[in-house]
Formats: structure tokens, C-alpha cells, sequence
């Protein structure tokens, strides 16, 4: 649909929506929508169809953050784009800028337990919705010194990856009263002071000051965190300078104190394949490897989620799509799979890949084309239950940290020149509890394959064990 937009209604646009800046694939910007807490109606999931069509080839990527991301955008057709949001009532990420120093960070989308409200009474979802309603375009926290990424979940169970996020917040029941254990500066990319797993602050948040408690964190990192440069401004940078008593005294100074709680870190948790509903009704996960969409498949599952659910679906941080209110899940699959190739397994729910491809990053092969062929290895092992995620450089867009097998893409110098080649990890953990370490550096071509597959074998036969 064409839009015209008078000139005075472009501030509307202003701090809620961005371009990125893609240099691979052919692609110079993409959009990154923020879904917030991944809930997305039908009608609105063929809208960002529509959108995909006619303004970005087609194609439509679910991010590890429960967003919905476009390539090939034309910045001439951005404010068209923008309107066309606008009218949904969903906002753009403000990433991708390319900002040379410490400044004009924002709140990322906010990542919430997929089956929020669903199979637990406590729905931490609003907490996500709300939060990210406030700081979206708020000129208060649109020049933070890098971008603040925040999580919740209320399933019993780490699915959302507390331990990786600058602020996780762990929903429980405490003395009868529903709230949160914060988890704070947490990270796994390059800046300083390395890959870091957020900790405990050891305090209770009852539900009734969530979100005063989460605005005063992001105040703090705010007015905080080091402008000096990029590599030193994320959150976890200060945690780890002030440490966790630093940090607590100085909430509480501004929120009053909370109820001291020993807490150890949530086991992980997913949501895959499906399960019953606290309301008699069912829920179903389809894996989407990589996450990768396009346009008729957007539309496709708007319209299984009419068909058989409640018209929504939520997005979840392992790039797939959950369908709620299910009555008939074996119907459902059924239909599904006039479109989908479905396979379960833990591998085809749980692994990553980044969008190495579009960045410019890295070269040929890219981490979803890597991704893709390590499956199919497994796949000819007869192996399923393993978590990959791979990551195209050190930024650490796939999470290669905490995949029980990790891939971080690099340049190898070797004979015939410089070539794209992946470091492979070991051990890491889903939820965080513990980080994988380097077992083979700097492979390529075949012998990437080759040892992967060595890799394998030894976890298939219990013979590899995880270096200290």
C-alpha cells in the first residue's frame, strides 16, 4: 500500500525507528521490529508479511530476541515502512547505527518467557510489555552508553537465557507473593571485561515494584557506565567494577531495600514440542532452524494460528514460533507440515545461527550455511539432542558461549591467503551456568568438518569431556 506522509508527521518517527546497516547478501539496511515479549496477532503477522514482500525480497528472519527482522530495505522507502509500523503500533530497535563512541545505546526488545500467563498462573509477559512501551522512544534513554538488553521468566526455568542479558529478571513465588530475583550484567560479546554471565544480586522485587526496580537499573547504567569508548560502556563492564554490594546499595538508595533471597541460577528450561496449558488447552513449538521465513510462510502460520489457535503466536529466543490455545496439536502438525519439513529434536529447536551473511563481517561459508551442514552431520550420526550455536564473529550474535557445541567465525591465514574459518567450542550451557571452552582454533574448508564430526563421535560415545 502507498502512504503519503506530510513532513510534520516525521517526528513521530523520531528515537522509535531505525535502519541498520547490512553490507552482505546484497543488502545495505535492515529493520529489526520489535515484538515485544514475542507475542504477535495473526492480522499483524501478515502485515509484516505484506511488508516483507514488497520491500524486502520477501524475507523475514525471527530473531534470538523475539524479533522479526527484514533485509534489503531501501532508505528511500523507510519512511513508508515506518508508517506502515506506526499503524501497527510495533517500533524498530535503534541498532545497527555504526556510532563510533559511547553513546545513543537503547533498550533492546524485551525477552519474556514464550508461554508467559500460559502454563503458570504468573504472567510476567505484561512486565516485558510495559517496560518496553515506556523506554521505546523515550528521549530519557536514548543515549545510553551501549544497548541494555533485559529478560523475564516465570516458567520455573531459565528459558530465556537470564545469565547473557544485562538485566535477567527470574520470576518466582517468595512468601506467598509473586516477583523477581535480578540477575545483573550479564554479556557474552568481545567489549570489556570479556564474555561475562550475569550474577545474582541476592534480593527479592515483589511484582508491585518490577518496574521501578527495572527502570532504576537502566538509570544507573545510564548515568553510569563509561562514555570512554565502546569497548568499556556495556553494563556488565560496571558490575564488574563496583561488584554485587556496590551495585544493591545503590538501587536501594533510590528504590529502598529489598528482601534478601539465596537464589541459585535457574536450570534451563524450553518450551519445545508441545504441552498442556494451565487452561486444559495445549501449546506447540515449530522449530525453525536459524530462524529463517519468508513471506508466505509468515502468512501460512497466521493463518494455522486462526485455524487451531487463539490467532497469536509467540516468538521465542530460540528463533522458533510457539502456537498457544491449541486444541488438536496432531491436527495441527498435520497442516503444518504441508509447508514445513518438521523434525524433532532438541537440534532442530535449540540451535543458532546468526545472520552472519547480511552483516559483512565474515566471508563465505556464513554461520546459518555452517549451521546447516553441522546438522546434517548430525542428522547422518543419528544425533539429535545436541544444542549448536554458531556465531559469525566474536560479537557473539549466536550465543556460541552457551551452546552445548559453539562456533565463532575468524579469519585463518594459511598458503593459498586468508579464508573464513571457526574456532569450535565445548560444554557451554544454555541458561548460562557455565561457559563452553575452545576445543579446536581456527578450522576451515573440510577439516571445520572434519573435526566437528570427531567432536561428535566423542559426545555420542561418552568419551569427550570438557577442558578447564
Amino acid at each position: 500500500m502507498e502512504i503519503s506522509i506530510d513532513i510534520g508527521d516525521i517526528s513521530k518517527f523520531v528515537g522509535k525507528y531505525s535502519l541498520g546497516r547490512d553490507n552482505g547478501s546484497g543488502s545495505a539496511h535492515f529493520l529489526r521490529i520489535k515484538i515485544p515479549a514475542g507475542q504477535v496477532e495473526s492480522e499483524k503477522l501478515r502485515k509484516i508479511a505484506a511488508l516483507s514482500e514488497k520491500y524486502g525480497r520477501g524475507y523475514a528472519e525471527v530473531t534470538d530476541r523475539q524479533s522479526i527482522q527484514l533485509h534489503w530495505i531501501e532508505p528511500e522507502k523507510a519512511l513508508e515502512i515506518f508508517e506502515n509500523l506506526y499503524e501497527m503500533g510495533y517500533y524498530t530497535d535503534m541498532c545497527g547505527q555504526g556510532f563510533s563512541g559511547a553513546c545513543f545505546g537503547d533498550v533492546r526488545n524485551i525477552v519474556s518467557c514464550p508461554l508467559s500467563g500460559k502454563i503458570t498462573d504468573f504472567d510476567v509477559s505484561k512486565h516485558a510489555i510495559r517496560l518496553t512501551e515506556y523506554f521505546t522512544g523515550n528521549p530519557e534513554f536514548l543515549d545510553l552508553p551501549r544497548k541494555f538488553k533485559i529478560a523475564f521468566t516465570g516458567c520455573g526455568g531459565d528459558c530465556v537465557r537470564l545469565g547473557i542479558n544485562d538485566l535477567g529478571m527470574f520470576g518466582m513465588e517468595y512468601d506467598g507473593e509473586y516477583g523477581f530475583v535480578p540477575f545483573v550484567g550479564g554479556s557474552i560479546g568481545a567489549s570489556q571485561p570479556g564474555p561475562n554471565l550475569a550474577k545474582s544480586l541476592g534480593i527479592f522485587v515483589p511484582e508491585k515494584k518490577a518496574f521501578d526496580f527495572v527502570k532504576t537499573v537502566v538509570e544507573i547504567h545510564r548515568d553510569n557506565s563509561s562514555r570512554e569508548s565502546k569497548v568499556k560502556a556495556r553494563f556488565k563492564n560496571l558490575v564488574n567494577q563496583w561488584g554485587i554490594e556496590r551495585l544493591r546499595d545503590e538501587i536501594e538508595s533510590i528504590t529502598g531495600e529489598f528482601e534478601r533471597v539465596e537464589v541459585s541460577t535457574p536450570a534451563p528450561s524450553d518450551h519445545n514440542g508441545s504441552g498442556e496449558q494451565v487452561n486444559g488447552l495445549y501449546y506447540y513449538t515449530l522449530p525453525l532452524v536459524g530462524g529463517v521465513l519468508d513471506a508466505e510462510k509468515l502468512v501460512f502460520i497466521a493463518d494455522m494460528a486462526d485455524k487451531h489457535g487463539n490467532g497469536e503466536v509467540r516468538l521465542t529466543p530460540e528463533q522458533n514460533v510457539t502456537f498457544v490455545d491449541v486444541n488438536d496439536v496432531e491436527k495441527l502438525k498435520e497442516d503444518l507440515s504441508r509447508v514445513f519439513d518438521i523434525k524433532e529434536g532438541t537440534m532442530y529447536y535449540s540451535s543458532i545461527g546468526c545472520a552472519s551473511n547480511f552483516c559483512g563481517r565474515t566471508n563465505e561459508p556464513h554461520a546459518k550455511d555452517v549451521l546447516k551442514k553441522l546438522i546434517e552431520i548430525c542428522e547422518r550420526k543419528g544425533v539429535k539432542d545436541v544444542r549448536i550455536h554458531v556465531s559469525g564473529c566474536r560479537n557473539a550474535c549466536g550465543c556460541h558461549h552457551v551452546g552445548e557445541i559453539g562456533l565463532v567465525g575468524r579469519l585463518v591465514k594459511t598458503d593459498e591467503g586468508i579464508v573464513q574459518g571457526y574456532d569450535l567450542l565445548y560444554g557451554g550451557d544454555f541458561a548460562g551456568l557455565k561457559m563452553a571452552k575452545v576445543h579446536a582454533e581456527g578450522l576451515y574448508g573440510d577439516k571445520l568438518f572434519e573435526e566437528f564430526e570427531k567432536l561428535l563421535e566423542g559426545i555420542k560415545n561418552g568419551t569427550e569431556t570438557e577442558t578447564d
